[in-house]
């Protein structure tokens, strides 16, 4: 038990004991509060290694470095001791920490401490104002209240940086460090263009293509798929985009290359031909339709269009239509209307009123508005935003556009590869001639669409005129000297002081001193020649007084020398001494004596004859120079059909190629074989013979025998036509006014004022009363035809008879010829209503409507 004593001791004794145990601290918190630095930074020390663990030492070390007034004041040395001070702090006695607040200390004061070193230590970095600065801060005060504002400061000054520096590994590296900053998404967009531009920077194809490879995912493939494209298909032709459709399936670019491509191909391509990219129902049913016909119909007050089945593939919403459309038969793959351009799909390609439409071919247009003429494509693609005053396609490949007064030329894609520099830009098959200043330059299609690819064009030599030759040849002048390039630039004729012409054989030179010097296609050059006939395939050539046969296509050396050499028709004539030589292109050559006359016989399509007239007898030789027939004959002509018309004192006779007479020499005339038939004319009337048959109609007619079918013939007598049979009888009247073939056993005949069809055979009508009629389709196998009695219409058919009965107020055919549609229209006058019904080709009812008068009007085609 302690005694009374000894407590009052100890209380006493308490208060001097407490300043006992804070001394040290007291001491150096007073020389602070007098800025006594060293003696209370002294103080301090010893206190801490009196006792290493003392939150009061820590807490006066703390004060010290950060007293402002300290030469020696560090932010992060007060950090230190301050959170020495709380460590030490959290391990002291509840005991001990009543005594610690008479110091004064307490957590809370700590708390405060800290909060303002944090403050100071952030004030620090955000007047260093670096990123280094913040990232010190928040890895060395990481609980201060500033830390989320440190690093947003952080962010924005190493956001700054980045864009400073501004390169993708600048804004790559930043984002690899602050992956959740506020700039992050502006980062991450600054990076993906800048890594696109430095990657593409060459803007080379393969650049676009690596690119694509190994960023997949970039927000740029589009872009970059885009410069692909146009890069790669600059050359304009189909193999280019196939190619990039096949490597490059889910493009956004995809689209636009099929559509270009499509228009690219024949159009006589089957379904089954066409690229297999190509190869969908989509576009399967777009060529298609491509190939049938369109024909327009009004449904309540608007246009719409319907295939040749009657389907429709426009619906009715169209107001107004242009009158050239109504007659149906609308093949072509847009429609002009009021309003703008239509695709036959529906689609609307060009909006706005249309002046006029150039189809400059592979799907473009050249379109004139009222106020602006636009480059369209016939799927909606415009190459050129901006008006242009003309445009033409390069050999089908690339655009050439003027705007201003001067051209440019884009690919089919709308890339511009030459700047609109040019006074004239035109092509000729692969060469590209561009003209400036009244100067030529030339180049390929090739060449310049490698610009595309940022090759440059190179372009040197320069001319004074250039013209395209027939063969692919280029002419050009430049200065005196003239030459011929091939279509790859390529020297066919070395430029010369000289004049040159085209010839079937490539070119033919005349020197200063006129002489003639033959260039073929294989570069080869003659000799010099005083004089030169060209007669495809000959070319006759003087050198002094010897004539050169030549035959240039073939061998550049004369192939023989005559004294005189003249041609006659594809033959080569040569004299020489006292011989006469004809020479066959085959290689043949027929000899015969100087008195010998040659003479060229026409024939039918390639075939021609020689005739050699020698002795009193004329000799006939075929193309290839074999011996046919020989006679006594003044002249001869070919008939046709392996005969000849061999004359003989004005008078003429027919015989074979073997010279067999098949017809005497009496007739004053004699036709050419046509049908298996002969015209025949003597004392100024008509006859006929079947060559076939033999059979001879003797001259009785006063006009020309017309064979009808196999047995029957139409014959003119006493003013009037009628039929005859091979035996020269009548088969029955001759009283027609006019005679036109309907089938083997019908003819369609016109007497007095009408037409009626009548049978030859049994004399009878079969259809009569015809007041008129229009052939829609007429050829040797069959007629088809609108046939008119009295006011009523209706359609016939030479072999399959009534395709429409002759019920209807009028008929038009709005199809085609090979597949006509019918508009048929019945007038109700009473209720003043037309029912109008369109009728398939085989006479189906395909669609019906009824119209008021100003409806019938609106859709009723007047042109034809």
């Amino acid at each position: 038990m302690i005694k009374p004593l000894t407590i009052v001791c100890l209380a006493l004794l308490a208060p001097v004991c407490l300043w006992a145990q804070f001394a040290p601290e007291r001491a150096a918190w007073s020389n602070l509060s007098r800025h006594k630095w060293e003696r209370a930074y002294e103080q301090g020390r010893k206190a801490l290694h009196r006792d290493s663990v003392n939150a009061t030492a820590n807490y006066v070390m703390a004060s010290y470095f950060f007293a402002p007034e300290n030469p020696a004041f560090q932010v992060d040395s007060a950090y230190r001791y301050t959170l020495a001070a709380q460590a030490d702090y959290r391990h002291t006695s509840p005991r001990q920490r009543d005594r610690l607040k008479r110091f004064p200390l307490d957590s809370l004061i700590l708390l405060r401490l800290r909060g303002q070193i944090d403050s100071a230590a952030f004030g620090r970095a955000r007047k260093l104002h670096t990123e280094k600065a913040y990232v010190d801060f928040l890895l060395s005060f990481p609980a201060a209240q500033q830390q989320q504002e440190a690093r947003d400061l952080r962010d924005e000054v190493a956001f700054e940086q980045a864009v400073t520096d501004n390169t993708y590994q600048a804004f790559g590296h930043y984002l690899a460090r602050y992956p959740d900053a506020r700039q992050a998404a502006e980062a991450r967009s600054r990076y993906e263009q800048l890594l696109y531009e430095a990657s593409t920077r060459d803007q080379h194809l393969r650049s676009y293509e690596q690119f694509v490879h190994d960023h997949p995912l970039s927000p740029y493939r589009a872009e970059a798929e885009r410069n692909i494209f146009e890069i790669a298909t600059a050359a304009g032709t189909a193999e280019p985009f196939i190619a990039f459709i096949e490597k490059y399936p889910h493009s956004r670019e995809r689209i636009g290359a099929r559509n270009l491509l499509y228009h690219l191909l024949p159009e006589d391509l089957t379904a089954e031909q066409l690229p297999r990219v190509l190869q969908q129902d989509s576009l399967h049913r777009v060529r298609i339709a491509d190939q049938g016909y369109l024909v327009p119909f009004l449904h309540k007050g608007h246009f719409g269009f319907m295939d040749e089945d009657g389907k429709e593939v426009l619906d009715a919403a169209i107001d107004e239509l242009e009158s050239e459309y109504l007659c149906g038969n609308i093949h072509e793959d847009i429609l002009i209307l009021p309003n703008g351009i239509m695709a036959r799909n529906g689609v609307m390609i060009y909006r706005g009123a249309v002046s006029g439409v150039e189809d400059l071919g592979a799907g473009f247009l050249l379109v004139q508005g009222d106020a602006c003429t636009r480059v369209v494509h016939k799927t909606g693609f415009i190459p050129l935003d901006s008006c242009v005053q003309d445009a033409r396609m390069l050999s089908g490949r690339l655009l050439a556009i003027r705007t201003g007064d001067y051209w440019s030329v884009r690919t089919l894609a709308g890339r511009l590869l030459l700047g609109a520099s040019w006074d004239d830009v035109q092509a000729a098959g692969n060469v590209v001639i561009l003209k400036k200043n009244d100067k030529y330059w030339l180049t390929t299609l090739e060449q310049v669409a490698c610009i595309a690819d940022q090759q440059p064009l190179g372009l040197r030599d320069v001319f004074n005129d250039v013209k395209p030759w027939p063969n692919g040849l280029i002419w050009f002048r430049a200065g005196s000297h003239e030459g011929v390039l091939g279509q790859h630039l390529d020297i066919q004729v070395p430029a010369r002081q000289q004049r040159l012409a085209p010839a079937f054989f490539g070119a033919l030179a005349t020197t200063a001193d006129t002489r003639h010097i033959l260039y073929d296609t294989r570069h080869n050059t003659a000799d010099p020649y005083d004089s030169v006939a060209v007669n495809e395939p000959w070319v006759a050539a003087r050198a002094g007084y010897t004539w050169h046969l030549l035959l240039p296509m073939r061998q550049a050396a004369a192939i023989a020398r005559y004294d005189s050499l003249y041609m006659a028709g594809p033959f080569a004539v040569g004299v020489r001494n006292d011989s006469l030589f004809v020479h066959i292109t085959s290689g043949v050559v027929l000899p015969f004596e100087a008195a010998a006359r040659v003479e060229f016989v026409p024939g039918q399509d390639s075939s021609a004859f020689l005739a050699v007239d020698f002795n009193k007898a004329r000799t006939v030789y075929n193309r290839d120079g074999r011996k046919l027939f020989s006679g006594a004959y003044d002249r001869i002509q070919y008939a046709g059909q392996g005969l000849f018309i061999v004359s003989r004192k004005e008078k003429k006779g027919l015989v074979t190629d073997d010279g067999k007479p098949v017809l005497p020499i009496e007739y004053d005339a004699i036709g050419s074989a046509s049908n298996g038939t002969v015209s025949l004319l003597r004392a100024m009337k008509f006859g006929m013979f079947d060559i076939v048959r033999k059979k001879l109609i003797k001259p009785l007619y006063a006009k020309n025998l017309q064979p009808y079918n196999d047995q029957a013939l139409v014959a003119y007598r006493e003013g009037h036509y009628g039929f005859i049979g091979w035996d020269n009888n009548p088969l029955g009247d001759f009283e027609f006014k006019e005679i036109n073939v309907w089938n083997d056993s019908v003819a369609l005949v016109k007497k007095e004022s009408y037409w009626m069809l009548y049978n030859i055979a049994t004399h009878t009508v079969v259809l009569h009363n015809i007041k008129g009629y229009e052939l829609i389709r007429d050829t040797p196998a069959e007629k088809l035809a609108i046939v008119r009695q009295d006011n009523r219409y209706g359609v016939f058919h030479s072999q399959r008879g009534t395709v429409i009965p002759i019920t209807y107020s009028d008929i038009v055919n709005v199809g085609s010829a090979e597949i006509p549609m019918y508009f048929t229209e019945k007038h109700v006058e009473e209720a003043s209503l037309f029912v109008v019904i369109y009728y398939s080709h085989d006479g189906q009812l395909i669609r019906k409507e009824v119209y008021d008068q100003e409806a019938y009007e609106k859709i009723y085609c007047s042109e034809l």
